[in-house]
């Protein structure tokens, strides 16, 4: 089941980078942010520090980003 959350937050954010690649900059945010809150959740199931807090602040700088309406 661990294992399945990680291959989740993997394709979403894989599916952001394209949806960044067609320039639907909204798109890439929230499946950014979805993929970023999984791939922190994830790496806490694994007990891995660096991971988490890299893929934590993803997820809060994306996470203002959306708040602010940031354009890039």
């Amino acid at each position: 089941m661990v294992e399945l959350i990680g291959w989740l937050g993997c394709f979403l954010l894989l599916l952001a980078y394209l949806f960044l690649y067609l320039k639907r900059f909204r798109l890439f945010l929230w499946f950014n942010l979805f993929a970023s809150f999984t791939l922190t959740v994830y790496s806490i199931l694994l007990k891995s520090l660096p991971f988490a807090i890299v893929n934590g602040f993803i997820t809060i700088v994306v996470l203002k980003k959306i708040v602010t309406g940031e354009k890039s």
